[in-house]
This record gives structure tokens, C-alpha cells and sequence, in this order.
């Protein structure tokens, strides 16, 4: 009778114990989850400053195109309508980012808000990229048509040679950037920041969330 005491009283320490150590982890899972989701928030505010300016930045580039177009300088509109068209497109992507910062908040489910980090770091990854690709065309915003003519070798070479230097500077970033090279200070330098440093938290705190929940 003793020993089957004893054995009841052991069986509800343990359970006892079982309880307190799964509300001990749901406690720990919550707090990460609310560092999470305060380190993603951080995101909010740097990406809707570059909407912001980013909008009245397209909307000057569109009217000096646009501008140019009626006054039948061509190449200058053909430079500033592809940065214009850059520009769109990286408005498009910080809206993207915007939506999946938002969804990231509200998933309880680690791995979809994995799934969502990753996209979200796919994109600001894409964004940088994108914005690099503005370099040669602003060579092309400058060129006269009338000088081009006037000098096709001296004029049309010098503005030859700065859009050959701008094109090789972008894909020399573009490819520091690549995610292939595993020790690249320029893209440690790129990839920092208040843009960047959330999602590198983040994805930290994820972790500590799939390892409780194992």
C-alpha cells in the first residue's frame, strides 16, 4: 500500500513537472515570437520612407522623359524612361516587401513565416540588385544628339567610354552581391542596415522558435 502511494505521488510529480515545463515553453515560444515580431516591424518605417520618396523621385524622372520626348531629345528620354521603368519596378517590390512584412506578423505558423522571411529577403536581395542596374542609363540621360553629331568620335567616344565603365561597375556590384561569393565585403556592406539587419534577427529568433517547439 505504501509503495503504491509513493508510486501515485511520484506519477503526479511528473505530471505536475510536464505541465510546468509546456507552460514554460508556450512562455518562451510567445516571448520569442513578440521579439520577432518586433524586429520585423523595425522593417515598416525604412521602406515606406523610400515609397515615399520614391514616388515624387518618379514622378520628376517620368516629366523630365516626357520632357525630353517633345523636345525631340531622344536618348535623353530613352535614359530617364528606363530609370523611370526601374524605378517602378522597385516600388512594386517595396510594396511586395510591405505585404509580406504584414504577413509575417500575422503567421503563428513557423514554417510558413519561414517561408514568407525567405521571400521577404528574396526581394529586398532583388530590390538592391535592381537599383544597381541604374547606373549605365545614366550616361545615357546626358547625350546631346546635335553633339553626338556634330562630334560622333570625340563626343560620342568620351559618353561610349562612361557608359562602358558605368555598365562594367554594375555587373562588377552585381556580381560582389552574388549570393554564390561566401566572403564579399561589398555585399556585407550592402546588405546591412535598418533594411537589413530586422530580417537577419528575425530569422535568428525563428530558429529559437523551431527548437522550442521540438
Amino acid at each position: 500500500m505504501h509503495n503504491i502511494d509513493l508510486k501515485n505521488i511520484w506519477q503526479s510529480s511528473d505530471a505536475k513537472i510536464d505541465r510546468l515545463l509546456a507552460i514554460n515553453k508556450e512562455i518562451a515560444i510567445q516571448m520569442t515570437r513578440q521579439k520577432l515580431n518586433r524586429q520585423i516591424s523595425r522593417l515598416f518605417l525604412p521602406k515606406w520612407i523610400m515609397i515615399f520618396l520614391g514616388i515624387p523621385y518618379l514622378m520628376l524622372l517620368l516629366s523630365i522623359a516626357t520632357i525630353a520626348f517633345f523636345a525631340k531629345a531622344y536618348l535623353v528620354m530613352i535614359g530617364f524612361a528606363a530609370i523611370s521603368l526601374i524605378m517602378i519596378i522597385l516600388l512594386l517590390i517595396y510594396f511586395h516587401q510591405l505585404y509580406l512584412v504584414n504577413k509575417v506578423r500575422h503567421t503563428n505558423d513557423v514554417m510558413t513565416t519561414q517561408k514568407q522571411l525567405s521571400k521577404l529577403k528574396l526581394a529586398s536581395y532583388n530590390s538592391l540588385n535592381l537599383a544597381i542596374f541604374q547606373l549605365p542609363f545614366w550616361s545615357v540621360c546626358w547625350i546631346s544628339l546635335n553633339a553626338l553629331k556634330e562630334s560622333p568620335f570625340i563626343y560620342g567616344g568620351v559618353n561610349l567610354l562612361v557608359f562602358i565603365i558605368l555598365t562594367y561597375t554594375a555587373y562588377w556590384l552585381y556580381s560582389k552581391m552574388h549570393l554564390k561569393n561566401k566572403q564579399s565585403k561589398i555585399r556585407d556592406f550592402f546588405l546591412s542596415g535598418r533594411e537589413w539587419e530586422p530580417l537577419m534577427k528575425s530569422s535568428q529568433l525563428l530558429e529559437q522558435i523551431k527548437e522550442y517547439e521540438e
